[in-house]
């Protein structure tokens, strides 16, 4: 009775005011709203920007800019029991990080690798539980090995002077960022306990993330395989041996593709998730501004991801590049302006699982 009441008035007032139809009422309230948004805007007051779960996806600009918030459509597909297969970019190893935290299971166990220290050098392990895989190619090329589609050549490998432990002699993988081993026969056991123990977390895995970071690559001209990282690399080859590509929407386009059918093809109904990581180029190798290539890097790869989740049943973008970036340099980034903060990440994962998890497993 007393909202009834309230109506009642209100509709006397607007009608007092000569507003008689329902769209003259809409129209006031209208200028009212925009009023307060200029205003607003000239006082510098702007809503932190923030990821939210939603049943309603926001479709309009203006329920943006009010609200402040990206929504993640809530659809319950994963639960606490379910175990990632996280792959990509350092953003990946962010949000493996925060997963394993909430003591979610993440696959592939990269430790479980075995090499020797004194022969080897893998990435970054032992001391991180991660291998970067920066664009398409080199994720789908991985997966392709793993699944035995492609044998890498027992001679596709260069050698390279490096200072290593072992003294002299040093032999690189191309498409693995920073594998280097004594001799070939080293390098080859190291690639194939890689690909056992990635083959081991593909087939226990019942969920996958995926994520991919730049367009700018470079091709190895032996092979013509795409490398896994930039000539000269924690002082590896690549400068004589590869030759620099800027790939184009429909190669990306096939390799996503290929790569979520891959996956369909052995996990059915496994869910996949796809993000653009939110962290820029550290650098460009082609004559423009660092920024603009790195912008359209990522505009690539996110118009690409939107295809593949259009085109395929139960792929979901995750828009954690679009929350970092709207959220602002000062606010997302740690002091270099390209990684992201740790409290970001944490929100991030925050919402996914509001999102995703059933409600019983958040």
């Amino acid at each position: 009775m007393r909202l009834a009441a309230k109506r009642t008035k209100c509709r006397a007032l607007l009608s007092a005011a000569g507003y008689e139809d329902h769209g003259a009422i809409v129209t006031l309230l209208e200028r009212v709203r925009r009023k307060y948004l200029r205003l607003r805007h000239q006082l510098g007051y702007i809503k932190p920007i923030r990821l939210m779960a939603s049943n309603k996806s926001n479709t309009k600009y203006d329920d943006f800019v009010s609200s402040g918030a990206i929504t993640i459509r809530k659809t319950s597909i994963f639960t606490s029991d379910d175990i990632f297969f996280t792959m990509g970019s350092c953003f990946a190893q962010e949000i493996r990080r925060a997963l394993t935290s909430r003591q979610i299971a993440c696959v592939p166990s990269y430790r479980n690798i075995s090499f020797d220290p004194a022969q080897a050098i893998v990435d970054e392990l032992p001391s991180q539980e991660h291998m970067n895989f920066y664009n398409t190619f080199t994720v789908r090329l991985q997966i392709e090995q793993m699944l035995g589609l492609w044998d890498q050549a027992h001679d596709d490998w260069w050698q390279v002077k490096k200072r290593v432990p072992w003294g002299s002699g040093c032999f690189q993988d191309p498409y693995r960022r920073g594998i280097f081993a004594k001799s070939p026969q080293v390098l080859r056991e190291v690639i194939e306990s890689m690909n056992r123990e990635m083959r081991v977390g593909f087939d226990a895995a019942t969920a996958f993330i995926f994520t991919f970071g730049m367009t700018e690559v470079f091709i190895n001209k032996a092979s013509g395989k795409i490398a896994a990282q930039k000539p000269l690399y924690r002082g590896g080859g690549g400068m004589q041996e590869t030759t620099l590509h800027v790939s184009s929407f429909q190669e990306n386009y096939a390799n996503v593709m290929a790569t979520v059918d891959m996956v369909r093809q052995h996990k059915p109904d496994a869910p996949i998730i796809l993000t653009v990581s939110p962290v820029a180029l550290a650098r460009t190798f082609q004559d423009v501004d660092v920024v603009t290539a790195s912008t359209e890097g990522k505009s690539v790869l996110r118009a690409v991801l939107g295809q593949v989740c259009r085109e395929r049943d139960n792929v979901h973008y995750l828009p954690s590049f679009e929350f970092v970036t709207y959220g602002g340099l000062a606010h997302s980034y740690r002091e270099d302006l390209r990684h992201v903060k740790k409290s970001v990440v944490d929100e991030i994962v925050e919402q996914f699982f509001n999102a995703y998890f059933a409600p019983s497993s958040r």
